[in-house]
Formats: structure tokens, sequence, C-alpha cells
């Protein structure tokens, strides 16, 4: 049986638990993990906003909101949910793993480099910040190749 096998046996019997999913918001987001595996990302987002709106502080299904969100190149929203998980739990590394993904689609550089030490579980040292600020101009300025065969 592969992965896809399992993946649609796994949504047939969520189905038959429509009544119980209902009053269940660990049932809608598994159903959301079981959609988003199977690449059906709309219907996964919406079994993951069915679960938070069930229990607003569901930090996984915020998480997996965000990658589902990235998946579907909707990074403003993407990075909306990525920081209501860290609201939730700070400490969160695939939040931020995930944060540092949408921001780097979005351009935000600097900022993903953060949320990827965070997740890494590395501070950014004063020095090190202050010297990456000075040099920041200096990359700009670099439009010209340094040698002629460049």
């Amino acid at each position: 049986m592969t992965s896809l096998d399992r993946y649609e046996k796994a949504n047939a019997n969520s189905d038959k638990n429509q009544g119980d999913r209902s009053e269940n918001h660990n049932l809608w987001y598994k159903q959301g993990e079981t959609l988003a595996n199977l690449g059906r990302y709309e219907e996964a987002l919406a079994s993951f906003d069915k679960a938070i709106e069930m229990q607003p502080d569901y930090r996984a299904a915020w998480v997996f909101r965000g990658v589902v969100l990235i998946h579907l190149k909707r990074y403003e929203e993407a990075l909306y949910s990525c920081n209501k998980a860290i609201e939730i739990l700070p400490e969160d590394k695939e939040a931020w793993t995930f944060r540092g993904a949408a921001l780097s689609h979005l351009g935000r550089h600097d900022e993903a480099y953060h949320s990827y030490n965070k997740a890494l579980g590395k501070e950014e040292s004063r020095c090190r910040k202050i010297l990456r600020q000075l040099v920041r101009p200096f990359r700009k300025k670099r439009a010209m190749p340094i040698s002629p065969t460049e």
C-alpha cells in the first residue's frame, strides 16, 4: 500500500466519522493533515480553520495552516498563522521555521534569518547584529563584479 493509498483510506475513514468530527477539533485537524498530505490544500485549509474555530489556541493547527498557506503561495496569511502559533508557544521550532519560509518568500530576508535562528535556538549576538547592519549597505552597492571574469 503506497503512502497515497494510506492517506486516501484515512480520509475515507474520517468521512465516516463526520458526526464525531463536528464535535471534535482534533478530528478536523487530522482530516486537514490528511488532505494536506494528499495535496488538497484548499480543503485542508478549511479543516484547519474549523479546528481553530473550535479550539482557538490549537497551536499545531495554526502551524499546519501556515504550511498549507505557503503551498498556496498566500505568504502574508501563512506569516499570520505562524505568528499565532508563536503567541501560543513562543519556543515552537516548527512555527519559527515556517515563519522564516513565509518571510523569505515575501523577500523579508533579515526577518527570515532571525526566524531560522530562533528555530535553531540561536540568538544573534549584539556584535553580529551590528556587523550585519554595517555590511548591508555595501552588499547593495556591489552590483559590479569584483573582477572582469565574474
